[in-house]
C-alpha cells in the first residue's frame, strides 16, 4: 500500500459544531493514523458573514479563513475555508445553472494560492455531498496525481432535487475514483440517474457507526427532560414543525423537546412560545448527546415528507437510539426501520398513538446488530479502502 501524505476532507460542517457527521469521524481515523489531515469546511460565502448561524457569521467564518490548527491523534488537523460568491439558492430559478456554480467557486481570493499553501503533498481528497462537490475539476486539475474519493452521506438526487446538484453529483461520481456509499439504497437512487452505475463506477458500502459505550451509562437528567412523558428529537435536519405543534396541542401531556441546529424560519420560531409542552433548543455539542438521549422516555424522527423521501436507509441517530435502549418512533422515514421494530408513522394520529404505546414500554431492546456499527470498525474500514487506492 503506497503511504498517504495527507488527505483533504471537503464537508459543509466544522470541526468544532454542534452537528457530527461521519466526516468527523474520518478525519478523526486520518489523524489518529499520523496522516496529516485538513478538514477544508465548504461553502461560506461572502453573504455568510452577515448572517447568524453555527456555520455562516462572521466570527466563525473569519477564524476559518485564518485557519484554526487541532491536536487530533497523532496529527494535526487543520480546519479553514476560501470564502466565495456563491449565491443563495433562490437565485436558482431564475440564473442558469452555469452562472450558480460560477459563482460558487468564484472568489475576490486565488482559490490556487489558497491550495498550494493547504492542500499540497495532498494523498486524497474526500468530498462530502454538498456544494463542495463543484470543486472536483478545479482540484483534478491542480492536483493531477491525488486520488479522488466522493462520500454521499445524504445523495444529492432526491425526488425533487434541484436539477443542478444532479449535475454537479453525476460528475463527480464520473470522476472519483472511489464512491463510498452510506447504504444500499442508494444504489437505487443513482442508478436512476447514472446508467450502468453498478458496472461503470467503482463503489462500495461504508455506513456510518456509533460509539456504544458513552449511550451505556447514566448521566445527570438535564432540566428539559426533568418532566413526565419526555418526547426528544436530536437531529441536523428541520423536523415538521406543524406536524409537531398539531400533536402538541392535542396532547398536551406529553413534553416535546426537539434539538436542532437549523434554525427554524420565524413564522415557526414565533410560534414555537404558544405551546408550553413544546421546548426548542438550537442544537447541543455531539459529546452531550449521550446524556439527553439516555434520559428522555421517547426519542423521535419527525421528518416531514419531502425529507423523508430522501432517506435511503437507516441513519446512525437509530443506532445512537438503540444504543441507549430507547423507544423510538419515526414520522415519514425508511421502511426498513419496521424491520428491526421501530414505528414508521405517516399522520399525527398515528404518531402520537405510537409514542403512547412507546411510553408504557420505558426500555427497547432491539434486534439488530450494533457491534458491526461501531465507529472503531467504520474508520478502520475507511482508512484501509483510502489506502487500497
Amino acid at each position: 500500500m503506497k503511504k498517504i501524505n495527507k488527505i483533504v476532507f471537503i464537508t459543509a460542517h466544522n470541526w468544532i459544531t454542534k452537528r457530527l457527521g461521519g466526516f468527523h469521524k474520518f478525519a478523526e481515523a486520518s489523524c489518529e493514523d499520523g496522516i496529516e489531515t485538513v478538514f477544508f469546511s465548504f461553502p461560506r460565502p461572502y453573504y455568510g458573514c452577515f448572517m447568524k448561524t453555527e456555520l455562516y457569521n462572521k466570527k466563525s467564518i473569519s477564524e476559518l479563513v485564518d485557519g484554526i490548527d487541532y491536536k487530533v491523534g497523532y496529527s494535526i488537523l487543520h480546519n479553514v475555508t476560501f470564502k466565495t460568491m456563491r449565491l443563495p439558492d433562490s437565485l436558482g430559478k431564475i440564473l442558469p445553472d452555469f452562472m450558480m456554480n460560477f459563482f460558487l467557486k468564484s472568489s475576490f481570493s486565488s482559490f490556487k494560492k489558497f491550495s498550494q499553501k493547504y492542500f499540497s503533498n495532498t494523498s486524497v481528497f474526500v468530498f462530502e455531498s454538498n456544494d463542495g462537490i463543484v470543486l472536483v475539476d478545479k482540484i483534478k486539475k491542480l492536483f493531477p496525481n491525488a486520488k479522488i474519493v466522493y462520500r454521499p452521506s445524504d445523495p444529492l438526487m432526491f425526488e425533487g432535487a434541484i436539477k443542478r446538484y444532479v449535475k454537479n453529483e453525476t460528475n463527480i461520481i464520473k470522476k472519483a475514483d472511489l464512491t463510498l456509499l452510506v447504504n444500499d439504497g442508494s444504489i437505487n437512487i443513482y442508478k436512476k440517474h447514472i446508467p450502468d452505475f453498478e458496472k461503470t463506477i467503482n463503489f462500495k458500502i461504508l455506513t456510518n457507526g456509533v460509539d456504544i459505550e458513552p449511550f451505556e451509562k447514566k448521566y445527570p437528567i438535564p432540566e428539559p427532560l426533568n418532566k413526565n412523558n419526555t418526547v426528544l428529537y436530536i437531529g441536523a435536519w428541520e423536523p415538521d414543525w406543524e406536524m409537531l405543534f398539531e400533536s402538541a396541542g392535542n396532547n398536551k401531556d406529553l413534553n416535546f423537546i426537539i434539538i436542532c441546529p437549523n434554525t427554524p424560519s420565524e413564522s415557526i420560531h414565533n410560534k414555537i412560545p404558544e405551546y408550553n409542552n413544546i421546548t426548542y433548543i438550537p442544537g447541543i455539542m455531539p459529546n452531550e448527546i449521550p446524556q439527553w438521549m439516555t434520559n428522555c422516555d421517547v426519542f423521535i424522527v419527525p421528518y416531514n415528507k419531502r425529507d423523508g423521501s430522501r432517506i435511503s436507509g437507516i441513519t446512525a441517530k437509530y443506532f445512537q437510539a438503540m444504543a441507549a435502549k430507547r423507544p423510538i418512533v419515526a414520522y415519514y422515514d425508511t421502511p426498513l426501520l419496521k424491520e428491526i421494530g421501530i414505528s414508521v408513522t405517516h399522520s399525527s394520529e398515528e404518531f402520537v398513538k405510537e409514542i403512547r404505546s412507546a411510553l408504557r414500554k420505558k426500555k427497547r431492546l432491539y434486534d439488530y446488530n450494533l457491534e458491526n456499527k461501531r465507529w472503531s470498525k467504520i474508520k478502520k474500514q475507511f482508512l484501509k479502502y483510502i489506502k487500497e487506492l
